[in-house]
């Protein structure tokens, strides 16, 4: 009996289609396509009928498509009415296993619905082996199941799965019901059944003697089959069938294979056997699996979501592209003296930091000196910011309110400088009980920064706190710093916008530049920016002339910035420049949106991402392990791959995220890394021992045990990998 789930939102032929099949299969019925990929997505599914007119032939088609690429081992079955040209559900076109006519016979469907079933499942075991594994394995089943009345390719996989249950049955301490549930059998009834049915053993008996051997000679005993040769070519085909459902690559071709045992020994060991892993690793140049577990899950993928934002901002911006930011007069200038706004176009330029200058206020100086330099004196209007081509919105939805005031969760815009960090300097008073001397960078509202800390005995605990008050804009500091020391801290400047303004004013002023109306932000398309230019048009307004720019870093080192430290603040801030660049606005929303639509153009499943930032700061986020490998292969194709690979981090990297870790890999091993609460990740590529590739991608979640011993384990797993 095979499970199938129906997509049929039409009644009526439900009606016709459920009497048909339920007697012989185990029926699910869905009615939108989602649902059945969701479905198809728990697994334990060996096809799905699916009605091809709904909601039109087009869209039908794209979601079969879809569905055959996401569930490979699926039988996709198409169901049309019987006055629709069938000549457009041509099987090599559509790529469906059999066609369900609405009028036919309950008989007639029964029948395309298994032979369907049967071709499928034929040609999933073809394609796994062609290629993978060497004679005789391949050619022991292909010749068995044509010329020796080997059993049906249902009974073959069946087969096959009672050869991995007397596998993990014959390792101490699997139970029955753990070997149940990992095969995706609903009891340890359920598995009991089959094996006693196919073999005439209990797992208990399995478990005792022998394992997936006893198992083996129980399904091709010696002087069976109608030619003398089909128990020892069984034989063969069973090793062969039980490699390719594990991947253990012993008989494996383009090179070594993987030790599965080591793998599933780390990841079934607890306490880690309580955590949820994800793991998929593909020879780099083949595409073979070498290991897979749960790879089409969903999984929090925490800062591996880099790899999706850089990738899309890599291929849709190019490596090169370089973030502009620019100074424009809005009005006459005459002997220095111009008569209207100083306004800055706000580019979400992430390169304003010590990262790449000496600092932000060094980088607004070197812009304030270009507008002097273009002879600007005086300025009878305001010093504007235009920031109106991004939302105003600063923080990135479903981020955790507790990461807001730290440095790491810092939040941007169109116009921010310092990776929307403030550093602030704490000095005690002279004695105990006095208020503490604070300086803070950068400098933009004198008011910004509130101190109630106060100077503490030389044997106290310095400790100091921070809180943003909206309804002030001003960042508040409580605590203690011991007398006779000095205390550097870094937290998030929560009004980053305005901040950034204010020292853009200041710095100009330094520069020489007299402003008569002070400083602004133009939030809002439309705008007055002078007396006859309007927010998000300036560079086409007439009056207008360009005074200054600033370029950044060409964006493949600022994805150099983001990947191998980690760092959160500038991947959100490409995730808005994609909004702005390629979409309607620079938002999350639209961000999102243009990643997500390249995620499709690279071949990822639609249904593989579910993105909610770009950092991956967020616990909403989720990915399956294959999208990750997805995005990784397709860097990988491009001709400037190893530029990419090279912005990972690597063992051994100074201020790199594996500077402590994977020792002796050093050159090896090419990876990002991921950590939130009960998350860790690494995804990326490594070389063998004998010098082939691997991309790789390896996600935790729910471990609820401390971040390294979490790392420890996946950092063992590439080291199983790189043998």
């Amino acid at each position: 009996m095979a499970t199938l789930a129906i997509l049929q939102a039409d009644a009526r032929a439900v009606a016709r289609l459920y009497p048909a099949l339920s007697g012989e299969h185990e029926v699910v019925v869905c009615s939108s396509w989602e649902s059945i990929g969701r479905m198809l997505g728990r697994n334990g599914f060996d096809g799905c009928l699916v009605d091809a007119d709904h909601p039109d032939r087009e869209t039908a088609s794209r979601e079969i498509e879809s569905l055959r690429i996401r569930h490979p081992g699926v039988a996709v079955i198409a169901y049309v009415e019987a006055n629709y040209p069938l000549a457009y559900y041509d099987l090599g076109g559509l790529g469906v296993a059999g066609i369900v006519a609405a009028d036919a016979a309950p008989a007639a469907m029964r029948a395309v619905v298994d032979r369907a079933l049967a071709t499928a499942r034929a040609d999933g075991i073809a394609r796994g082996l062609e290629g993978r594994y060497a004679s005789p394995g391949p050619d022991a089943i292909g010749w068995a199941v044509e010329n020796a009345g080997f059993p049906a390719p249902t009974r073959v996989l069946l087969w096959g799965r009672l050869l991995l249950a007397g596998a993990r049955l014959g390792r101490d301490g699997r139970t029955v019901e753990d070997v149940a549930f990992s095969l995706g059998y609903a009891t340890a009834t359920s598995l009991a059944r089959a094996m006693k049915s196919q073999t005439g053993l209990s797992p208990r008996e399995v478990s005792r003697r022998g394992g997936m051997e006893r198992v083996r000679d129980a399904l091709f005993p010696e002087g069976s089959g109608p030619r003398s040769t089909i128990a020892h070519l069984g034989k063969i085909a069973s090793v062969a069938l039980f490699a390719f459902l594990t991947g253990c690559a012993t008989l494996g071709v383009g090179g070594p294979g993987v030790d599965r045992g080591s793998m599933d020994a780390l990841l079934d060991t607890p306490p880690f056997d309580r955590a949820h892993f994800g793991v998929l690793a593909i020879d780099a140049r083949t595409g073979r699996t070498l290991y897979a577990r749960d790879a089409q899950r969903w999984f929090v993928p925490a800062s591996n979501q880099k790899i999706l934002i850089t990738a899309a901002a890599w291929t849709l911006l190019g490596p090169q592209y370089r973030f502009r930011t620019e100074v424009w007069a809005s009005g006459p200038l005459e002997d220095g003296r111009l008569d209207g706004d100083l306004v800055m176009l706000g580019s979400g330029d992430p390169s304003l930091s010590a990262r790449y200058w000496e600092s932000g206020t060094e980088a607004l100086r070197a812009l304030s000196d270009s507008v002097a330099k273009a002879g600007v004196r005086h300025v009878t209007g305001s010093v504007l910011v235009d920031v109106s081509a991004w939302d105003s919105a600063s923080v990135a939805p479903t981020r955790e309110v507790d990461d807001l005031v730290f440095d790491y969760g810092a939040t941007g815009g169109a116009f921010a400088i310092d990776e929307g960090e403030i550093r602030v300097v704490v000095r005690p008073g002279p004695w105990p009980g006095l208020p503490a001397e604070v300086e803070w960078s950068p400098r933009g509202t004198d008011d910004f920064v509130l101190s109630r800390v106060r100077t503490g005995r030389a044997d106290a605990t310095t400790r100091i706190t921070a809180r943003y008050l909206p309804e002030t804009r001003q960042l508040v500091l409580d605590g203690n710093v011991a007398l006779g020391t000095v205390d550097t801290v870094a937290f998030a400047q929560r009004d980053p916008v305005r901040q950034a303004a204010a020292a853009l004013s200041r710095s100009i002023e330094d520069a020489g530049v007299t402003v008569e109306q002070g400083w602004g932000v133009r939030w809002t398309p439309g705008e007055a920016v002078g007396r006859h230019c309007l927010a998000g048009a300036v560079r086409g307004c007439p009056r207008a002339r360009l005074l200054a720019s600033l370029e950044s870093p060409p964006l493949q080192e600022l994805v150099g910035g983001v990947l191998g430290p980690s760092q959160n603040w500038i991947a959100e801030q490409l995730i808005l420049a994609l909004g702005a660049e390629r979409g309607e606005r620079g938002s999350w929303p639209q961000g999102i949106g243009v990643v997500e639509a390249f995620l499709r153009e690279a071949g990822v499943d639609s249904l593989d991402v579910s993105a909610r930032d770009g950092s991956g700061l967020s616990a909403y986020n989720l990915v399956t392990p294959r999208a990750l490998i997805r995005v990784l292969q397709y860097m990988a194709a491009r001709p400037d791959a190893l530029i990419y690979r090279a912005a990972m981090a690597e063992p051994g990297e100074e201020d790199s995220t594996l500077e402590e870790r994977l020792s002796g890999l050093e050159g090896r091993v090419f990876a990002k890394t991921g950590t939130i609460s009960n998350v860790n990740s690494l995804s990326g590529y490594l070389v063998r021992e004998s010098g082939e590739g691997v991309i790789f991608a390896i996600l935790a979640n729910g471990a609820g045990l401390d971040d390294g011993e979490v790392e420890a384990t996946i950092d063992e797993i590439v080291r199983v990998l790189a043998r």
